[in-house]
């Protein structure tokens, strides 16, 4: 370590001062020695200092005899403008030894060198010493000391956004033992003042950090995460001070001016990362806000929740990537593509859950990886990408799941087994309930296969929630077969309009009254239809909102609870699924096969619990 410059001391008493934000020493600060005591390097010491003599000329001269201050002063505006970006703000920060912009004296401490920030330390009679011995007045930025700053670093998971500071701090072999402490200030409202009121976010950011090291040694020490800026912004070109004392500031408050014994004061500017290639254009930094958990309603098969993207930085672009990391819930989407966000600008990203049997967890990572930098008197700040975990927690009100494991395809005609396809061989079953607007369904209409009636209704709202899964995917295009899936329900409390079996003594749909099919037929214009028919008039369509989903092996369909007469709870239900060889759909030419959960011979399965065995 070296001083840059140190005045020629004399004898001098000084008695500190008694501030409302300083806690002054037991006694008056010990006589100033004439020379500095020796210091003799260890191994692991930090460096000498290095003696200059004090010119006499300075710009606020001490009384006639006394000698010049040799201390170490800060070098943020005071009285000049505080150059933040399009503003006119003049800084008012507590610099100068006779400040105007505090009732105590500018921010310094009277024996810099034993007690460090970094390896550098100045010494002068002002801040705006013209003779400064290292050549440069400190105001504005001139100290040629600041280097004890490493980086500070931002945690892009709430907003405001959370950083956190390193420092290094030493100390040479002849300090004395003892703590130290730690404070920080930024100007988070560009207002030019450290506040002492009440702000959005605290200014002084870090309060009397206990700081333990041994004599001749150096450490870096990370402070605790403090808020930084605000709720959509970042204090860019904010004016910092750090100070090391070993005294603690004391009060609820502190402006940045104060007098202490050892240790010392570095301003810097706090700078958010530009753009690649671009000198003033700001890089975006987008913080990620999505909740820690998602609970599963009672009853809900479907469930919506969302997170929050928020541009702290400049105009840019963000990605938002969810893996599952276990458990089978669903979330739609898992990945959202190029979101534009002007800086200072946020946009809610819905999200739409399917529940799983058991409780799970998606990964998703929060900010971009980057390194922070310190040179010239500014940090610019660094972000760090982390993972985090949205769980899926499912209500505890019993299992909304059947597994069927059996390939039990049986022929339309007689019931007899036969082999089938797995696309339409009928493994899992579950209902529930779900409300959904309207951007919740554009939002599942641009992530999956969407099948709806001729004239669909786009309304939101409350529906009844139906997940049927196969044993393979479902064709999108096949020129040789058709197929269909069905949801047959008892969705009226009288069983005299119940559907009565027409194909001998038995019928897919016997024992229901009301049917919604998701239906393909290669040479019919559409191919793909959703239709709604009741047993009363079975040869007519029904106008419906209900919307049905094809994502791979299952299908979701969604029935407005509004067009079922009975209350969700008291519905029954059967699956089936239905596949025939092209223009032959009743099976005159060649074997229709089908399937069906609950089996024929088995009661309805009751809406939103574990249905009965499937055979």
């Amino acid at each position: 370590m070296r001083l840059i410059a140190r005045c020629q001391a004399v004898a001098l008493a000084v008695t500190m001062l008694a501030l409302p934000g300083c806690e002054p020493a037991a006694d008056s600060a010990p006589a100033l020695a004439p020379t500095a005591p020796a210091v003799t390097p260890t191994a692991d010491a930090a460096p000498a200092l290095t003696r200059v003599p004090t010119p006499e000329a300075t710009a606020a001269p001490s009384p006639a005899g006394a000698p010049a201050l040799a201390a170490d002063f800060g070098d943020a505006p005071d009285g000049a403008p505080a150059g933040y970006r399009g503003t006119r703000v003049i800084g008012r920060f507590p610099t100068r030894l006779h400040t105007r912009s505090s009732p105590n004296p500018g921010g310094h401490v009277l024996r810099p060198g034993p007690d460090r920030l970094g390896e550098a330390v100045t010494a002068e009679a002002n801040a705006d010493d013209r003779a400064d011995p290292d050549g440069v007045p400190n105001l504005v930025n001139g100290d040629d000391g600041d280097d004890g700053v490493v980086a500070m670093t931002l945690d892009l998971d709430q907003a405001p956004a959370q950083a956190t500071l390193e420092v290094m701090v030493s100390l040479t072999a002849d300090a004395p033992r003892g703590p130290r402490y730690l404070n920080v200030l930024i100007d988070m409202n560009l207002d030019g003042r450290w506040s002492v009121g009440e702000d959005e976010t605290p200014e002084w950011a870090v309060q009397n950090l206990v700081v333990n090291l041994a004599p001749g040694s150096s450490r870096s020490v990370r402070t605790r995460s403090f808020a930084l800026g605000g709720a959509n912004w970042m204090p860019d070109g904010a004016w910092m001070r750090v100070a090391l004392t070993r005294e603690r500031i004391v009060g609820d408050a502190w402006d940045g001016g104060g007098r202490w014994l050892a240790g010392e004061i570095e301003d810097y500017q706090v700078a958010l990362p530009r753009a690649a290639g671009a000198s003033e254009a700001a890089a975006p930094l987008i913080a990620t806000i999505c909740p820690p958990s998602v609970d599963v309603l009672g009853g809900a098969l479907m469930q919506r929740t969302g997170c929050r993207l928020v541009n702290l930085g400049g105009d840019g672009a963000s990605e938002l990537r969810l893996t599952r990391a276990t458990g089978d819930a669903t979330l739609v989407p898992n990945r959202i593509g190029r979101l534009d966000l002007r800086a200072g600008t946020e946009q809610t990203v819905p999200l739409v859950l399917v529940r799983g049997e058991d409780e799970g967890a998606w990964r998703y990572q929060t900010g971009q990886q980057l390194d922070a930098q310190v040179a010239d008197g500014t940090v610019v700040l660094g972000a760090r990408a982390v993972d985090r975990t949205l769980a899926i927690v499912p209500a505890d009100d019993g299992l909304l799941y059947h597994i069927d494991r059996g390939a039990d395809y049986f022929s339309i005609h007689d019931l007899s087994p036969t082999n089938g396809f797995a696309f339409a061989d009928i493994r899992r079953i579950a209902s529930g309930t779900t409300d959904l607007t309207v951007a919740d369904l554009d939002l599942l209409r641009s992530a999956w296969f969407t099948v709806e009636s001729v004239a669909p209704s786009n309304v939101g709202g409350t529906f009844v929630a139906f997940l049927i899964e196969t044993a393979d995917t479902l064709p999108r295009a096949d020129s040789n077969l058709g197929f269909q899936i069905a949801l047959a329900l008892q969705a009226t409390d009288s069983h005299s309009d119940d559907w009565r079996p027409q194909v001998g003594d038995f019928d897919l749909f016997q024992s229901t009254d009301t049917w919604f099919e998701l239906i393909y037929r290669p040479d019919a214009a559409p191919p793909w239809r959703l239709q709604k028919r009741t047993a009363i008039d079975p040869g007519a369509a029904a106008p419906t909102g209900a919307v049905a989903f094809v994502d791979g092996a299952r299908v979701i369909l969604l029935v407005p609870a509004l067009e079922l007469q009975r209350d969700p709870a008291s519905l029954r239900f059967r699956v089936t699924s239905f596949v025939h060889e092209r223009g032959d759909p009743v099976g005159t030419e060649g074997p229709s096969m089908a399937d069906a959960a609950p089996g024929l011979w088995q009661p309805l399965a009751a809406f939103g619990s574990l249905p009965v065995a499937v055979g």
